[in-house]
């Protein structure tokens, strides 16, 4: 018996390590927060599951008069994993979509889309 576990417990240890070295930068938030309505942001705020690179990251964003202004992206100082993109021109009221892509600091690619409704 004890001469099974061994082999398993040692399988095992394999598989949530090889897990761990496939991660990737996953939206954890959003402000403004997926599916809300709020007055218009002068920002947009990601905060995903670790580390990106700003160079590689970004977002457009769309809606009722069609691609809206945003400025170029940037980390939070001493927060790798939060993407700051600010809004250039004040929104109208209506829905947004964001479609977001990230490059993770290990170089995985991600992307996703939500909506915000601005009042």
């Amino acid at each position: 018996m004890r001469k099974t576990l061994i082999p398993i417990a040692a399988s095992l240890v394999f598989v949530f390590a090889a897990t761990s070295a496939f991660a990737h930068a996953q939206l954890e938030s959003a402000s403004p927060g997926v599916g809300a309505t709020v007055s218009s942001p002068s920002q947009i705020r990601l905060e995903f599951s670790e580390g990106v690179e700003p160079k590689f990251t970004g977002l457009t964003l769309t809606g009722p008069g069609g691609a809206a202004s945003v400025g170029a992206p940037s980390t939070e100082a001493g927060h790798q994993d939060v993407l700051i993109v600010p809004v250039t021109k004040p929104l109208s009221p209506g829905l947004y979509t964001v479609k977001w892509h990230a490059v993770s600091v290990d170089t995985h690619h991600t992307q996703g889309t939500f909506e915000f409704t601005v009042k």
